[in-house]
């Protein structure tokens, strides 16, 4: 019997994952031991020597902004927020979360201050370079730039960012009284006197340049600001300035622009980083656009022939490696590179950048597995965390995946009505079956026919709440049956072991047991709520199903009789999954927890945090040593499980 005393955290192994829309998000600590990144609303912070990473928790919506202090001891980090709702920033600890990650610890909250002052979302946020001070530029509903103490963790003085909106900052690298922030149409330098409390700005003059600046970085000798607008300029202000001036005295030294480049970054320049020669003494910037291309502008503003690449998703992050030998970038696709002086790329981790609508492992193989997303299908290795093979359908949404038991044939369903199937080994197109449903396909599961031996089946269920037989041959793909009983879109399928019967759970509050062999149903089941996933008891004598209602319940397989009801979550359950000696399900949903169940007691005995985002697919790997979860902020958490580790 299990006790609820028996209770334990979940051993995390892996994250595959990266918030890579975050302008500047990807950071090194400065002793260059840790990766510092956002993921949906959570911070990762991973070690480079062993691999460990933990989870700073804290945000209620994801995060748009992230530095780091340049004595290597907090982080900041703004969130996205709703017009007219203070938004969150938070300084965190990362000295604690540096040995919390060593401990070997998934989750922490490490919170040293939140900073409660903007509304509608924080644009971004900056170190002094003693690290005394945190400057942060509040959102369109704000628009305002605070000064904050760091050791008290009030706010010094404040005033609004511009006349038109501010998107970005920068603090100089020598000294603490003086900034730069920038973005529609405007740049400007501040001067901040914290002994009074005082802040002054200084418009550069721009002549008739009219630009939105998204990004910038300040030369390491403090002399100019060069900066990256949505047009695909890059910009080089000077940003030397008086001091705080007596309000009747001129400004004798006023920042203005410099040069700009001619040539143009496709899709807008989305990061840039300055980099010292030092055998020359000259500073070039490496300049990533909104095409995905990286490329060396001279201090002439011209590109340098021969000195680019070319990496997938806009490139939104650039940073020095610790060696000093190279740089890691990473993209709005939530792909990490590394790029050499030469700027040759090396890809260095890659995920999903939508939401993960499912997963699926080949049978009795836990090796591999499968996930889909927004374009696309990726194959996993499950040791080493690497992608062994991307199938990409432009434009379009896989919302189901599936695989034959022989292994041979990836059968998914997408957002345009359409069943396509693949090879798992090189990704080539089968067939695809045209029209399956009306609206998008949203469910489907792979009969055990013997697929060496034609004809077989696959069930789908759509949008339009149809559940459709599909009879499957070496040469064609035809329409078996039609059956329109559900008054909303399929969630979930499931074929019973021995492939008699499927059940189909849907939006309308229904899940029908259908018969295979006759094509009739032979029982409903029926709760006011959504029905988002269903799941077979391994002796196929109950089924396991989850719901809005923050509910799983237990039904009789034969007759549809409710059997047991257990209050799972404070939230909507998403997902479940029984394990195949039936001992043990999981569940994940709205809550953002993972948690393994005892199936006879129902009695939660372990619990893994560490996701940012509603968890929608989780699974028992066939040899239920792990357990993997995905979620709607694109991560993939691969965790041990407790019963067999």
């Amino acid at each position: 019997m299990a006790l609820a005393e028996d209770h334990q955290d979940l051993e995390l192994e892996a994250v595959i994952g990266f918030g890579g829309e975050v302008l500047g998000g990807l950071c090194y600590s400065p002793c260059g031991d840790y990766l510092i990144y956002p993921l949906g609303s959570n911070v990762v912070v991973k070690s480079n020597r062993t691999g460990r990473q933990v989870s700073l928790t804290g945000h209620s919506l994801d995060v748009s902004t992230l530095a780091v202090s340049r004595d290597g001891t907090m982080i900041a980090t703004g969130q996205k927020q709703h017009l007219g709702v203070k938004a969150d920033i938070i300084v965190w600890d990362l000295t604690e979360a540096k040995a919390r990650c060593d401990a070997g610890e998934s989750v922490c909250d490490a919170v040293l201050y939140t900073l409660r002052q903007h509304s509608g979302g924080i644009m971004s946020v900056d170190f002094s370079c003693d690290s005394r001070y945190l400057a942060s530029v509040g959102g369109q509903d704000d628009n305002s730039l605070v000064v904050w103490d760091l050791e008290s963790g009030r706010p010094i003085c404040g005033s609004p960012a511009a006349t038109d909106q501010a998107l970005c900052l920068k603090w100089l690298h020598g000294r603490n009284d003086r900034l730069v922030t920038a973005g529609h149409f405007h740049l400007r330098v501040w001067q901040i006197d914290a002994s009074f409390p005082k802040m002054h700005a200084v418009n550069a003059k721009m002549g008739p340049l009219r630009r939105v600046i998204e990004t910038l970085d300040i030369t390491p000798d403090d002399v100019f600001a060069v900066c990256g607008t949505q047009s695909g300029d890059l910009v080089r202000f000077t940003i030397d300035r008086d001091g705080i001036q007596d309000y009747n005295d001129p400004d004798t030294v006023t920042p203005s622009l410099e040069l700009f480049t001619k040539d143009k970054f496709v899709g807008g320049v989305k990061s840039v980083c300055c980099v010292l020669n030092e055998r020359s003494g000259a500073t070039n910037y490496l300049v990533g656009g909104g095409d995905g291309s990286v490329a060396y502008v001279n201090p002439s503003m011209n590109k340098v022939k021969g000195m680019s690449a070319q990496v997938i998703g806009a490139v939104t992050s650039i940073v020095r490696t610790p060696e000093g030998n190279g740089f890691h970038i990473g993209t709005d696709q939530a792909n990490r590179y590394i790029l050499s002086e030469q700027l040759d790329a090396e890809l260095k981790g890659t995920c999903h950048y939508g939401g993960v609508n499912d997963i699926v492992f080949p049978k009795d193989c836990s090796d591999l597995f499968i996930t889909c997303s927004v374009t696309d299908i990726r194959v996993w290795r499950t040791e080493e965390q690497m992608e062994l093979l991307r199938i990409q359908v432009m434009n379009l949404e896989c919302n189901c995946v599936g695989i034959t038991d022989n292994g041979a044939c990836i059968i998914s369903g997408w957002s345009d009505g359409k069943i396509r199937a693949f090879t798992p080994e090189s990704g080539q197109l089968l067939f695809v079956v045209s029209d399956a449903h009306a609206e998008a396909v949203t469910a489907i599961a792979v009969t055990r026919d013997d697929v060496e031996r034609p004809p077989w089946r696959i069930v789908t269920g759509g949008m339009d709440g149809r559940v459709r037989v599909w009879n499957i041959t070496s040469s064609y793909q035809s329409l078996l049956f039609n059956m329109k009983e559900h008054r909303g879109p399929i969630n979930s399928i499931v074929v019973s072991p021995d492939n008699s019967r499927a059940v189909s759970a849907s939006s309308d509050g229904s899940c029908i047991i259908w018969d295979l062999e006759r094509y009739v149903r032979i029982a409903a089941l029926f709760e006011p709520t959504v029905f988002n996933s269903v799941k077979y008891h391994p002796d196929e004598s109950q089924l396991l199903t989850c719901s809005a209602n923050y509910k799983i319940t237990y039904w009789d397989a034969i007759h549809g009789d409710m059997i047991r009801v257990l209050d799972a979550a404070d939230a909507e359950v998403c997902a479940v999954d029984v394990d195949e000696a039936g001992e043990a399900f999981v569940s994940g949903g709205a809550d953002k927890l993972v948690k393994v169940w005892h199936y006879d007691d129902g009695i939660v005995q372990a619990t893994g945090r560490g996701h940012s985002g509603t968890i929608q697919a989780i699974k028992f790997s066939p040899d239920e040593r792990r357990i993997i979860s995905a979620g709607k902020e694109g991560s993939i958490f691969i965790w041990r499980n407790p019963a067999k580790n």
